[in-house]
């Protein structure tokens, strides 16, 4: 994997923003908040969960819908600056890793023709999670980026952020 995969996972929609992922009408970023606790108290993205991550949705998300889409379009953004620009690549790529899981589990997980998700085995955000994963472990991904500027500048950082012994 090269730096164009780094900037194809770090440009995705969906690390702007999840406005997309709501059902129904296109929402209007300025009214995100409220239509994702919309979409929560109409059951989207609680009842298609696995029981295990159902009670989270109900009971943090669903309990705090309004701030908590606004950390997750804080998140996305984050991940998605930090993946295109290759800063603290590998922690962003865990993150994404972590946020791709996340919102596949919100909409019923993996299933083949179920769920509120695609009925498709490899959905976006399985494909997401799984490139997030090609990044954190291909030094390539960090050839041409802020964290290869770093190591350059101190080597002992090399490893942690290019998983290279020494910056190339």
């Amino acid at each position: 994997m090269h730096d164009d995969e780094r900037y194809g996972v770090g440009a995705h929609p969906g690390r702007g923003g999840v406005a997309e992922r709501c059902p129904g009408e296109a929402p209007q970023p300025a009214h995100f908040p409220k239509q994702f606790a919309q979409s929560l108290k109409a059951g989207s993205f609680i009842s298609q969960a696995p029981p295990f991550f159902r009670a989270f949705m109900e009971g943090i998300v669903a309990a705090n819908a309004e701030t908590f889409a606004q950390i997750v379009r804080f998140v996305e953004l984050s991940l998605g600056v930090a993946l295109i620009l290759g800063l603290l690549t590998n922690l962003a790529a865990l993150g994404s890793i972590a946020q791709s899981l996340a919102i596949m589990l919100s909409q019923g997980g993996v299933a083949f023709g179920t769920g509120l998700g695609a009925p498709e085995f490899l959905n976006v955000d399985l494909i997401m999670a799984l490139l997030s994963v090609v990044i954190l472990l291909s030094p390539e991904a960090k050839t041409f980026s802020v964290d290869a500027a770093l190591a350059k500048r101190n080597p002992a950082l090399s490893r942690l952020l290019t998983n290279r012994k020494h910056a190339a």
